[in-house]
C-alpha cells in the first residue's frame, strides 16, 4: 500500500475506527491551511490564470475593491452589474464608484465578464460535489467498472487500488470497491470502503443512511449514529433520520441526547401533523417524568396543550395536572383541571 496515507492504511488494516480515520483526515486537511486541500488550491490557481493582468496601480485597487465579497458571498462588482441590469437602486456610497466606471475600457469589460464567469462557476461547484478524479485516470476507472460488470473482480480491485494510490481523494474507486465486496458477500469490507467513499463525497444523505443500516447489521450502533448524524447534516429536517438516531441513542442509554433529538423533531413538525406532535409530547413527558426531570416534562406538555388545543384529551389534562402537582404548582393544577 505504498503511496497511501497513514490513516487510510491503519483504517483498512482495522487499527482505527472510521470516526478516528475521518478525524485524522480532517486534521491533516486543516494542517495544509484553512481547510483547503492541495487539489483545491491547484484548481483555484488554474482558474486565476483566466483573469487578464492589471494595467495600472489604480485599476489594481479598483479590481481589489470589486473582488471584495458582501455578506451573501458575491463580489461587489457582480452586485453592481445585476443592479444595473434590473434597475435596482444603488446606494449613495456606490455612486462615486459608478461614475468612475461608466466609461470602461475593453480590458475592464473583459475582466468583469470573467468575474461573472467565475462567480457562476463558483455557484455550480457549491451545488454539486466536484470529482477529485484526474482526467488521466478516468479511463482506468471506467475500465475497472467494466471489468467488475464482466465478473473480473480481481482485476477490477487491482485497478481501483492503483487509482487510489495516484488519486487518494477521489471517491469513485472506493465506491466501486464497496460494490465489488458487496457482490462477493463480504459486507464488512463493503462497509469499510463505502464509508471512505461517503467521507470523500459526503453530501448524499441517502448513502449515509444506507451505511447506517449496514453498520446496524454488524451491531455497530455508535457507527450507525455517526452515519445518521452525517445524513442529518445534509438533510436537517428529515424526521425519519432524526427519529432513527434518537432510537439508537436510547439503546445506548444516552437519554439526554435522545430527548434533545425528539425536541428537535417537535420543532420541525408542521402544524398539520398535530396527532404525531401530541403523541410524541406525551411520550417525552413520561420519559422526562421517569428520570425526575419534572420541569422538562411540564414544558413539553404545556407546548402541546397550547399548540394543538383541539387535540387535547382527558389523558393529557390529567398528565399535566399530575405534573403541576408534583412540582407543587397548585394554582396551575386547578387551572388545567378546570379547563
Amino acid at each position: 500500500m505504498s503511496g497511501f496515507s497513514p490513516e487510510l492504511i491503519d483504517y483498512l488494516e482495522g487499527k482505527i475506527s472510521f470516526e478516528e480515520f475521518e478525524r485524522l483526515r480532517e486534521e491533516r486537511k486543516e494542517a495544509i491551511g484553512d481547510g483547503v486541500t492541495e487539489d483545491e488550491a491547484e484548481i483555484t490557481a488554474v482558474e486565476d490564470q483566466d483573469v487578464p493582468p492589471k494595467a495600472s496601480h489604480s485599476r489594481t485597487k479598483q479590481q481589489a475593491d470589486d473582488s471584495e465579497e458582501t455578506s451573501d458571498g458575491v463580489s461587489k462588482s457582480v452586485h453592481r452589474v445585476f443592479a444595473s441590469m434590473f434597475g435596482d437602486h444603488v446606494s449613495d456610497d456606490d455612486e462615486d464608484e459608478l461614475e468612475q466606471s461608466e466609461q470602461l475600457s475593453a480590458g475592464e469589460v473583459f475582466a468583469l465578464e470573467m468575474e461573472l464567469h467565475r462567480e457562476h462557476k463558483k455557484m455550480q461547484r457549491e451545488r454539486r460535489p466536484r470529482s477529485k478524479l484526474p482526467k488521466a485516470l478516468r479511463g482506468l476507472m471506467g475500465e475497472a467498472n467494466i471489468r467488475f460488470a464482466r465478473g473480473d473482480r480481481e482485476e477490477a480491485v487491482m485497478m481501483c487500488m492503483e487509482i487510489i494510490r495516484q488519486a487518494p481523494l477521489a471517491y469513485e474507486p472506493f465506491s466501486t470497491l464497496a460494490m465489488i465486496y458487496e457482490d462477493q458477500g463480504d459486507m464488512e469490507k463493503s462497509l469499510q470502503f463505502g464509508l471512505i467513499a461517503a467521507h470523500l463525497n459526503p453530501s448524499d444523505p441517502e448513502e449515509w443512511v444506507k451505511l447506517a443500516e449496514m453498520s446496524l447489521e454488524q451491531d455497530n450502533i455508535k457507527q450507525a449514529i455517526f452515519c445518521y448524524s452525517k445524513a442529518i447534516k445534509y438533510d436537517t429536517t428529515n424526521v425519519r433520520y432524526l427519529w432513527e438516531r434518537c432510537s439508537l441513542y436510547e439503546q445506548l442509554g444516552e437519554h439526554k441526547l435522545a430527548m434533545d433529538g425528539y425536541r428537535r423533531i417537535l420543532n420541525i413538525l408542521p402544524p398539520t401533523d398535530g396527532e404525531h406532535f401530541m403523541q410524541l409530547a406525551r411520550d417525552m413527558a413520561k420519559s422526562y417524568y421517569e428520570t425526575n426531570d419534572i420541569t422538562s416534562a411540564i414544558g413539553v406538555m404545556e407546548e402541546a396543550l397550547s399548540k394543538h388545543q383541539s387535540l387535547v384529551s382527558a389523558e393529557d389534562v390529567n398528565m399535566a395536572a399530575e405534573l403541576y402537582l408534583s412540582s407543587k404548582q397548585y394554582e396551575k393544577t386547578l387551572e388545567v383541571s378546570i379547563v
